[in-house]
Parts: C-alpha cells; structure tokens; sequence
C-alpha cells in the first residue's frame, strides 16, 4: 500500500511573543510574526512604534527581553549577529555605512573580507583578491549596477548610494533580508528606481522591509504587518490595510489609538 506524506514547510522567519524593554518602556510587546520562504512582508506604523526595535531584535543587536527568534526552524534568539549571518540573515541600515573614498566595487569587496574573516593589509591592493571580485561581480550583476563598479562611493548621489547598501546586504547570500526604511530620503525618481530593484531580487529570499512610504509597502508586498505603540496592530493585504480607518488613524497621526 502505498501512502503520501504531506511535506511540512518551515517558515523562513518566525518570532514568538517577542518582547523588549529598555527601563520601564516597553518597546516591543508579545510579537508574533510568521513568514513563508519567499514571502515578502512590509512593517509599517508610526515613528515610535517599534519597528526599528524589531530589526535589531531579529538581527542581534539587542538581546531580547523575553519570547524566541527562528530562521527555519534554527533558535537564533541568543546568537551574536555574526551568527545569524552565517547562517542566511542580512540587514541593511536607515543610515549609510559605506567607505565613501573607495569604488563601489571595493566597498562590497571588503564587506566579503568581513564575512570570511580575511585579514585586511594596508600594503595589499584589493585587486590581489580575485576569489572575493567574483562574488562581488555577480552581487553586482543581480542588482543592476554592473556599470557603476568602478565608480567611487563619494561621486555618486544618495539613491546610487542606498542601492550599494542593499548589494552590501546581498554579499552575503542570505535567504532573510531585513531592510531598513531603503527608500528613506529618496526623491520619487530614486524611489522608483529602489522598488524594482528589490522587486527584481532573487524571489527565494525572504524580505521583510521597514518602510515608511505606503505606496512603496504596497507595491512590494503581499502581507503587511502594522506595528503601534510596540504591539501588532493590524495584518492583512494591501487592501485590507489601506482601507482600515483605524489604521489610517494611527498612520497619519490623527488621533490616540491603543494597543
């Protein structure tokens, strides 16, 4: 006789009662989030909410006060943030981490050094390494900016510059990718260049993105999550966030809205 067995997925990214308290505030309370391998999940919410919080709960900035972080099924809740690199979470910042003086191509390549834990020499040209430019090239290649590897960090703009910040991030191979506000400060010309370069990413990473602009969340998503005063507040589709007055409320300020 023969039988079939229903294969279980493991969630790529999966908190449980999440908690975090500096003093006496509590700045992420009880937070449970699931994502699937591939999905890509926008947090949105107010300044203060927690969102930022999360992020570096997830990726080891903070140790968390209470509740448990998985990467497919791995407990990373107490692992140091190297750790939860090496196996698949990358991260990018709100603010640019970038050595402004060296090419774009330099920048990623140093990055690589970091994670493999290649000593750096002063007397050594980066050019000596030509396993660490393969990688880089083909980071570069995924995300569109072939052209600009020669280019030095400084001479470019600021959405140049945010889109080297996600390749940075990709150095890695990670199959989580948080991404930390990546359209914050951009024009809307540059804003539109960033949404399809993270549309256009490798769909078998799984992405979960801070990001303050609502158009840009629901262009790149599927599943929002919003976060208030520390806490889920909402979960739905673009649709159903879009249109739930409370939600709206609490996005625009116009009134105080509990937990």
């Amino acid at each position: 006789m023969n039988s079939t067995r229903e294969e279980k997925v493991e969630p790529a990214l999966r908190c449980e009662a999440l908690s975090k308290r500096f003093g006496g505030l509590e700045a992420l309370s009880k937070f449970d989030l699931r994502l699937e391998a591939g999905e890509r999940r926008a947090i949105i919410g107010p300044n203060g909410a927690g969102k930022t919080t999360l992020f570096s709960l997830i990726s080891g900035i903070y140790p968390a006060t209470s509740g448990s972080i998985y990467i497919f099924n791995k407990d990373i809740t107490k692992l140091s943030p190297h750790r939860r690199t090496s196996l698949g979470l990358g991260r990018t910042f709100q603010i640019t981490t970038l050595f402004p003086a060296l090419t774009v191509l330099e920048n990623l390549i140093l990055a690589e050094m970091g994670l493999r834990k290649i000593k750096f020499s002063m007397v050594r040209p980066l050019s000596t390494y030509p396993g660490l430019h393969k990688r880089a090239g083909e980071v570069l290649e995924s995300v569109g900016m072939t052209e600009n590897r020669h280019k030095v960090v400084k001479d470019m703009s600021y959405g140049e510059q945010r889109q080297i910040e996600v390749a940075l991030a990709l150095i890695s191979n990670p199959t989580v990718l948080l991404l930390d506000e990546p359209t914050a400060g951009l024009s809307a010309a540059d804003t539109a260049v960033m949404t399809e370069m993270i549309h256009k990413l490798d769909p078998r990473i799984t992405i979960l993105v801070i990001e303050h602009n609502m158009n840009v969340a629901l262009q790149l998503c599927k599943q929002i999550t919003v976060l208030h005063m520390g806490c889920k507040f909402a979960e739905g589709s673009p649709t159903e966030i879009r249109d739930n007055s409370e939600v709206q409320k609490i996005y625009f300020g116009s009134e105080d809205v509990p937990c």
